[in-house]
């Protein structure tokens, strides 16, 4: 009986485990993609405004931010 409780109970971890790497695996896919749309947008809009980089100014904070959250959630090499 001892040894049932045992496996259900490790069984019960694995799947923890299994649903936190899900969790991290998806808000590390979530981050590189907010990163590459902000970057990609503060590109478009700075090849539309060459000589006006404040139109751009709330693209850049956000492309920052992104890549914080990108810096944040990725994992070491």
């Amino acid at each position: 009986m001892r040894h049932l409780i045992l496996i259900a109970g490790l069984i019960g971890l694995a799947g923890c485990n299994s649903a936190s790497g899900a969790k991290k695996a998806a808000e590390q896919e979530y981050a590189v993609g907010s990163y590459e749309q902000s970057m990609r947008a503060y590109q478009i809009c700075a090849e539309q405004n060459p000589g006006d980089p404040e139109k751009c100014s709330a693209l850049s904070r956000m492309m920052e931010a992104d890549r914080k959250r990108y810096d944040k959630d990725s994992p070491p090499l």
